[in-house]
């Protein structure tokens, strides 16, 4: 599909560091949005790019072409009316989004380990270039043992704790509950930090430009303490979970379109192994109160009061 790339965007670009990666972010469209959005201001740079995004690709020419008309569709889901789909045209891994009207289509194309994406033209809902970016940097970090977990993290003594369940299983409420007990705690973010395995073995959390519904954009990094998995209950009870237990307690928090194609799915997997190897988990069953946050707290830090 090398045909396909065709400059057709301006000079514009942005760098964006996240995670100690820093993105070349090119193309108008992307550009006027990172302006626009005030989440980004934290984490523009100067510093050399590691990965290249380039807005290149005409729209209509790739999906006419023979390796898009035949692409394998691995795994779909829709927000806010827009569906998406990710999975192979030809040699490359692709990332589709339609907008709810079907008037805006924006395609990704990555070759698996290379260190550019290329994204067609065009105007795009602010949800679907915000969600493009992010899709855009997991694909690229990941060849780096890094990518962004679904999770709320706290701040305390200079370490991570980060806490996963589904969209209302009260994650925020209990970071929330947890620093109003603990003053000295402060939120990381509210969505999607970046998790980072180096070579050394230290796993270290960092703020993203991604929080969801809490605005909460800190480029700052910390060790990863532990990992804390919630799920309501009519009693508070948390207990330490078996390797196996906190791979499958971690992995569903991970991008889940990379779990379905080969060669995203093996960097996944080797990015939460690591992560477990060397970072306790628990579960957390819990009620949405005090004594929930003063339980995890004493859990992780070792100290509550």
């Amino acid at each position: 599909m090398n045909s396909l790339s065709i400059n057709l965007s301006g000079p514009a670009e942005r760098r964006i560091s996240v995670a100690d990666l820093v993105f070349s972010v090119t193309g108008d469209p992307f550009a006027d949005f990172i302006d626009r959005c005030g989440a980004f201001g934290n984490f523009l740079t100067e510093n050399t790019p590691d990965f290249h995004l380039e807005c290149c690709l005409d729209g209509q020419s790739v999906r006419e072409s023979e390796a898009y008309g035949c692409r394998e569709s691995c795994y779909e889901i829709s927000f806010e009316g827009i569906d998406c789909s990710y999975g192979r045209a030809g040699g490359d891994i692709y990332f589709e989004m339609q907008s709810p009207d079907r008037k805006s289509v924006l395609v990704l194309l990555w070759k698996p380990g290379s260190c550019e994406v290329k994204c067609t033209c065009g105007k795009y809902p602010p949800a679907m270039t915000r969600f493009g970016l992010w899709m855009a940097f997991n694909m690229l970090s990941i060849t780096r043992n890094c990518a962004a977990i679904h999770s709320s993290v706290n701040i305390c003594g200079g370490e991570a704790a980060m806490f996963l369940g589904e969209s209302g299983t009260g994650k925020s409420t209990h970071t929330r509950l947890l620093r109003e007990r603990y003053p000295e705690m402060f939120l990381l973010n509210d969505d999607s930090p970046f998790v980072r395995v180096h070579e050394d073995g230290t796993v270290i959390v960092y703020g993203s430009p991604w929080s969801g519904k809490t605005p909460c954009y800190r480029q700052e990094k910390y060790p990863l303490k532990a990992v804390i998995r919630l799920s309501q209950a009519p009693f508070n009870r948390i207990r330490s979970l078996s390797p196996l237990q906190a791979i499958g307690a971690l992995l569903p928090s991970a991008p889940p379109a990379f779990n379905y194609a080969g060669e995203t799915a093996d960097l996944i997997c080797s990015l939460v192994s690591d992560i477990v190897s060397v970072t306790p988990l628990y579960h957390l069953e819990c009620l949405p109160d005090k004594a929930a946050a003063e339980l995890s707290y004493k859990t992780v830090f070792g100290n509550g009061r």
